[in-house]
């Protein structure tokens, strides 16, 4: 009898971890400069032209922009709140040596409301200067974005 006990209570964790275990996906990454004198973002940047000089003026409308908002957008279960999920995004930045910085990044604790979206950001500060490339793992869904930065090199005077 305690060994049917033990399988029903088995079975019955087993059913109540598999109902609540979110699917999480991956569905959009948008970024986003920061307008420094229109105080505002800019339109998404992901699939635009290149940022030149974005901190002298390169920015869009003119503007100058050093910092960047990412924003990814996930998908999950409605009105459910993962307890396990993880989404793990890696940010990497070429310098104009060739040297690269790789930021990496964790999300958790989503909360997924009766459309099953949840939105994530990072801001980054000075990094419109050096191309970044975004790649982001969600459950089995992963999305990639190349952004396409550069400042003109200045060189010291003698």
């Amino acid at each position: 009898m305690v060994g049917v006990r033990a399988a029903v209570a088995v079975a019955s964790f087993a059913c109540f971890a598999g109902a609540h275990a979110a699917e999480l996906k991956i569905v959009d990454v948008k970024a986003y400069a920061f307008l420094e004198h229109a105080g505002k973002l800019s339109d998404d940047l992901v699939g635009a032209d290149a940022l030149v000089d974005a901190p002298n003026g390169g920015a869009p409308g003119g503007d100058t922009a050093t910092g960047l908002l990412l924003d990814f957008t996930f998908e999950g279960d409605k009105n459910v709140a993962p307890k396990y999920a993880t989404a793990t995004v890696d940010l990497t930045q070429t310098g104009h040596g060739g040297q690269q910085v790789i930021t990496h990044k964790a999300f958790t604790h989503f909360i997924f409301g009766a459309d099953g979206v949840e939105h994530k950001a990072v801001f980054l500060e000075n990094a419109t200067c050096a191309p970044l490339a975004v790649s982001v793992h969600a459950g089995k869904t992963e999305k990639s974005v190349k952004l396409d930065f550069s400042c003109a090199e200045v060189h010291a005077s003698n």
